[in-house]
């Protein structure tokens, strides 16, 4: 009898630490990989107690990878780009820093799981800084979806300078797409994803564009132009509608090379970004903006400071449709953000007026405007309650 309740005490032992350290993947680099990718990290230890993989595998694979290198797929020979370029010098905005350690709770809670970075600004200051040893300041990372809440607020500038009219539809300013089923979407619409196309069109941007199997416009194309039955125009998340947004801005403008002239003046200079980033094309050359925007960490802190400037001012025409929008928001039927505008989602987690920028796994710009409030993380799986983490800087 004891030796049986020996083995089984042996046992749950056994199979507690493996869920508390994650077993070594088979696509892990080496020590000598790791020394020659990453000279001036350390080689992460594997003592991540909430997390879904080690962390030699997430830096290596998805951060330098997916991220760095511009490619999520072995040899798909990178991705091209269009170029963000930053703002000029003296339109920089300044990120006012009085940097603390994090509370040991804090600490705890970021490092045992996930989570490769935290940035928490409160009232004007940078007050938290913390990331994993090879996590790079100056290099530009995937925002994931967090990159639609950018192009939702250039399509503001655009109808505010009389460049878009959001009561026309995505055919009239991008002829290659009009005879598919986003011809008739007006870009409104997508922009509050009330497109109704979830079941329709939601193609894996990893699978389709970043292995370069397919392109934006070939896969919209094999849709007819109208449903059947298209259903009650309700809250339906889907990629398509921010790639062709942005492509509409390229269309209307005449290239890209004249989108990235008024995206570095509109956008850089508005939100002050102090590096370069990109945003990834398809194969075809449309943009996949709705998850491969690339900015520098600061400088994504710096578009959410951007976005509280535009939230509190009064005046600007950009501010006032973005509050319109805010105002008559999309329900979602989400409990961690029950309304959606402008490619942002809002309010949850107990936060009055929360605005989020949310990308996959958890790289996510929680905004609350009203008291000039920021808590940014970047992150690897979607392992963790960001309501947690909002309760242990927040309370």
């Amino acid at each position: 009898m004891k030796k049986l309740l020996a083995i089984v005490v042996l046992g749950l032992l056994w199979s507690t630490t493996l869920i508390a350290t994650p077993p070594k993947n088979k696509w892990s680099p080496s020590l000598e990989k790791w020394k020659k990718d990453f000279p001036k990290a350390e080689y992460p230890p594997n003592d991540c107690k909430f997390c879904t993989e080690r962390h030699d595998y997430w830096a290596h694979s998805y951060y330098r990878k997916a991220s760095l290198k511009n490619r999520d797929y072995k040899n798909n020979g990178g991705l091209k780009q269009i170029i963000i370029k930053p703002a000029k010098n003296s339109s920089v905005r300044v990120i006012k820093k009085n940097i603390k350690p994090l509370p040991k709770e804090i600490y705890d809670y970021v490092y045992y799981r996930d989570i490769s970075s935290l940035m928490v600004f409160d009232k004007g200051t940078l007050i938290h800084d913390w990331k994993r040893d090879y996590i790079f300041n100056n290099k530009p990372i995937n925002g994931e979806s967090r990159s639609k809440s950018i192009v939702g607020v250039a399509a503001l500038k655009m109808a505010c300078q009389n460049i878009f009219d959001l009561d026309k539809t995505h055919g009239d300013y991008s002829q290659e797409i009009k005879d598919s089923f986003y011809g008739h979407v007006k870009l409104k619409d997508s922009l509050n994803m009330l497109a109704r196309d979830q079941f329709v069109i939601n193609y894996n941007i990893l699978t389709e564009t970043h292995r370069k199997k397919s392109a934006l416009t070939t896969i919209l194309n094999k849709h007819p132009k109208r449903l059947e039955t298209e259903g009650p125009k309700e809250f339906k998340y889907s990629n398509p509608n921010t790639d062709l947004i942005t492509l509409d801005m390229i269309n209307v403008l005449g290239g890209k090379k004249k989108f990235a002239k008024w995206f570095q003046k509109n956008i850089s200079e508005a939100a002050g970004f102090e590096s370069k980033g990109k945003i990834l094309l398809d194969k075809k050359g449309a943009p996949i903006s709705s998850s491969s925007i690339m900015l520098t960490r600061d400088d994504w802190l710096r578009f959410g400071m951007y976005v509280i400037e535009l939230m509190k001012d009064k005046n600007s025409c950009e501010a006032k449709k973005l509050q319109e929008a805010f105002e008559n928001a999309t329900p979602t039927k989400k409990k961690f953000a029950p309304q959606y505008a402008m490619f942002f989602w809002l309010n949850g987690y107990g936060i009055e007026n929360l605005v989020q920028m949310r990308g996959h796994g958890l790289r996510l710009s929680l905004i609350d405007w009203k008291n000039d409030k920021i808590i940014q993380t970047n992150s690897f799986a979607i392992s963790w309650k960001p309501q947690e983490l909002v309760n242990l800087i927040w309370k």
